[in-house]
């Protein structure tokens, strides 16, 4: 409930703000209606209190409050369909981070240093590092990611590692600014952003081949 209305929140904020610059000229003249009423009071010599000012206040603020609350039950309602399709994409999101294996392959160390890094601030829950020919066995996995950001990866190179490892669900990403050949099963990024959603929209493509 709490994942719930934040998104709830997150999502009317636009739409929210809309609304209160339609509500400001309505508090502008509930504001004016206070004052001319204090103005009288003062004319007319009638006693007044610090306590019967704050009440009159009061209750314009009150006012603009349920005002406000309306109107987000109102686009709640309107857009439940699409609030209820965002928290179910980010539920699917976060069960991928959660559960699948990344292997992340780099060309030398220092590339390794780097993108560690790089995949911590992305909070998946299983990745594994491994430098290019310092391993026989390829661990368990559900991607591999070649992280060539620097140019040292030869395309023969990467060719080699897509050979050995077949299967149609077997997909891979490229964190690279240099270019590579095209292949179905080979994704692109360029920039640690699009390194995140390259990886997650590639992961959600194997989802969807094993589910098919």
């Amino acid at each position: 409930m709490e994942d719930y209305k934040t998104n709830i929140d997150n999502f009317s904020k636009i739409e929210v703000q809309k609304s209160a610059n339609s509500l400001k000229k309505e508090i502008d003249e509930d504001y004016k209606s206070v004052k001319n009423l204090f103005t009288l009071l003062l004319i007319f010599g009638i006693p007044t209190t610090g306590y019967s000012v704050y009440m009159m206040f009061w209750g314009v603020s009150k006012k603009v409050k349920k005002t406000i609350n309306e109107k987000i039950e109102t686009i709640v309602e309107q857009k439940r369909e699409e609030i209820i399709k965002l928290i179910n994409s980010q539920e699917f999101e976060s069960n991928l981070k959660n559960t699948k294996k990344i292997l992340v392959i780099s060309p030398n160390e220092d590339a390794q240093d780097e993108i560690k890094r790089t995949m911590s601030n992305f909070k998946f829950k299983n990745v594994l590092f491994r430098i290019h020919k310092s391993f026989t066995t390829v661990p368990e996995h559900d991607l591999i990611v070649f992280n060539n950001v620097d140019g040292e990866f030869l395309q023969k190179e990467i060719n080699e590692i897509m050979a050995d490892i077949n299967g149609d669900d077997v997909c891979f990403v490229a964190y690279t600014t240099k270019n590579l050949e095209r292949n179905p099963r080979l994704n692109f990024a360029n920039a640690k952003y699009t390194l995140y959603h390259s990886i997650l929209s590639t992961l959600s493509y194997v989802e969807s081949l094993k589910e098919a």
